[in-house]
């Protein structure tokens, strides 16, 4: 393991403008103590019609303004938050690695991020998830016991039966209604109990929105998803639309319906290598900004009453180019917003598209009237572009396909440049995701993690430590700031582990072992934290869940008929809901 306490990688003078940052502090502030307002006021809704959020305290107090749209809950969406940090104030597991049990819930296809809900009456909270493969099946689990309540399968309630792999279905959020909200194809999709009230309620499809042919550009597929301040859900298409619509079922339609087309309003006559492509999810800030990375730039759009609005475009290096596993062109990251407080500077951060991979910062806001260009021709948005090296030779080639961490001012990346690129690049588009089967394979496994921090004061950015030998192969990591640990999904000799690293030194802290079967591979899963403590991903065959066993408590073990098909129920009903789904 390298550290690296003094890399550099930008020099800038003086300080930003005292007005920009006293009016960022003043608004910061009143969002900081009355988050539903600035939603009532953007919204036009009344108080009493204005859902609330609980936020969590955090011990670092760097934790986003909480959005009162999404579920109460301590992970609602996607990357968390509509800041889409992928960090969290709750402690995860710390170990030793024999006293954290491990269990398994099978599916058909791979659940990418896993939602919690707001509590139901009973306290008590469920977890959605939503599939990327060939059923597109919806599901409920029980985070306690780890066990299916339910799921929906299109194909038997009269939907679709296969969707195309690939990443449109993987995104999604649970509203401040306990509301699954999904974009898949060319539909967003909402789901919820059939009882409201019944935390075991079954799955209930209610509602489809089908994009008009306007929010499409031709064969055109919704990716990214969000939900802003003022309580709408915010969307991307693979070919470049950016809209957002009401969240709720019955105002969810064409009239609510607000778009922009980064392609042009003729869009669809464009030849493919002439179109910016999405194949990320989206992030939102209090301000109105909706922040977009294509295959060739990074967007930001602000939304009034009129409609959206282009603020500003920064196209990034390496720009289209791609690699193995990769879901698209250039940026393999969803953006992940920086600067939570007053006086903080406020960044959008993404990795690019270079053959060694680089993390840039750019400037949220207003650019301040001091700053120069990191280099001749840069654009001044960019405020940092670090080369990541991952502690291994310079120039070597390196790939990130997973969103940036984000807590503070710290960012982490993972690398996920597979040993046999060169011959797994040749594999067609559209079967590129399965190369990730083969990437927790001894030989093929990427690896190195690093961590790079933005100093206020010198306004540059740091590397402060990097470990090239541990290896995340396609698993989007998390943090904990109550255990001041890094948590990812990687591989040791052909076996699939849960990794922690000390978040100040890169150190591996906790080591815990799974199966070396596919169904136990995080496949572009998130590692999410539980409101219990537990650390929960996606896998190729469903969802594990790695849980911190009390002391003189039986811990459960992963054997290999659970990791392959999940915790089979045994009475009839439970069972049939399990292998199959039950039409609803």
């Amino acid at each position: 393991m390298r550290i690296h306490e003094s890399t550099r990688y930008h020099r800038a003078e003086g300080r930003a403008g005292a007005a920009v940052l006293a009016s960022f502090a003043m608004v910061a502030v009143s969002l900081t103590f009355s988050p539903q307002a600035s939603a009532v006021a953007a919204s036009g809704t009344t108080p009493a019609s204005t859902p609330t959020c609980t936020p969590i305290p955090a011990a670092d107090g760097n934790e986003p303004l909480c959005n009162p749209f999404l579920a109460d809950s301590p992970w609602p969406a996607a990357q968390r938050n509509s800041y889409a940090q992928g960090s969290s104030p709750l402690p995860g597991p710390t170990g030793p690695a024999d006293r954290i049990g491990v269990s398994q819930v099978g599916a058909t296809g791979a659940p990418v991020f896993i939602n919690f809900s707001p509590e139901y009456p009973d306290g008590k909270r469920v977890i959605w998830a939503s599939t990327v493969g060939f059923t597109g099946e919806i599901l409920k689990i029980d985070p306690e016991t780890n066990q299916l309540i339910d799921k929906y399968v299109p194909g038997l309630e009269g939907g679709n039966a296969f969707v195309r792999p690939g990443v449109s279905g993987a995104y999604n959020l649970v509203d401040a209604d306990n509301r699954f909200i999904v974009g898949t194809g060319d539909s967003i999709q909402i789901f919820g109990d059939v009882d409201p009230d019944e935390r075991s309620s079954s799955i209930a499809r209610l509602h489809v929105f089908e994009l008009p042919e306007q929010a499409r550009c031709g064969d055109d597929e919704l990716v990214g998803i969000t939900m802003t301040y003022d309580g709408r859900v915010a969307f991307a298409t693979k070919n470049g639309i950016v809209g957002t619509v009401a969240r709720s079922p019955e105002a969810m339609n064409a009239d609510s319906l607000r778009i922009l087309s980064i392609n042009g309003t003729d869009c669809a006559s464009l030849p493919a290598d002439a179109r910016e492509d999405v194949s990320n999810s989206i992030a939102a800030d209090e301000d109105g900004g909706i922040f977009v990375v294509t295959s060739g730039a990074l967007y930001r759009f602000d939304e009034d009453q009129d409609g959206l609005e282009q603020v500003w475009r920064t196209e990034y290096q390496g720009a289209g180019l791609t690699g193995a596993g990769r879901l698209g062109g250039g940026s393999g990251s969803t953006p992940s917003l920086m600067g939570t407080g007053a006086g903080d500077d406020r960044f959008v951060v993404i990795t690019d598209g270079q053959e060694q991979v680089h993390l840039d910062l750019m400037w949220r806001d207003e650019i301040p009237a001091d700053w120069e260009p990191i280099r001749p021709g840069a654009d001044p948005r960019i405020a940092c572009e670090v080369p990541i090296t991952y502690g291994q030779a310079p120039g070597s080639p390196s790939l990130s396909e997973q969103s940036v961490l984000v807590r503070g001012n710290s960012a982490v990346v993972v690398n996920n440049f597979q040993g046999l690129n060169s011959v797994l690049s040749l594999v067609p588009a559209q079967l590129q995701t399965f190369t990730q089967l083969l990437s927790g394979l001894p030989g093929n496994v990427p690896r190195g993690i690093e961590r790079v921090d933005w100093n206020p004061e010198t306004r540059e950015c740091d590397t402060v430590w990097s470990n090239p030998d541990v290896s995340i192969p396609n698993g989007i990591p998390t943090m904990s700031v109550a255990t001041n640990m890094f948590y990812g999904i990687g591989a040791r000799g052909g076996v699939w582990t849960l990794e922690g690293l000390d978040f100040d030194t890169g150190e591996v802290t906790l080591t815990v072992p799974t199966t070396p079967l596919p169904t136990s591979n995080s496949f572009y899963a998130a590692t999410t934290i539980g409101p219990d403590g537990s650390i929960f991903t996606g896998t190729f065959g469903g969802m594990t869940r790695f849980r911190q066993c009390a002391a003189n408590e039986p811990c459960e073990r992963l054997g290999p008929v659970e990791a392959a098909v999940g915790q089979v129920p045994l009475k009839p009903e439970p069972l049939l809901r399990y292998l199959f789904g039950l039409p609803n």
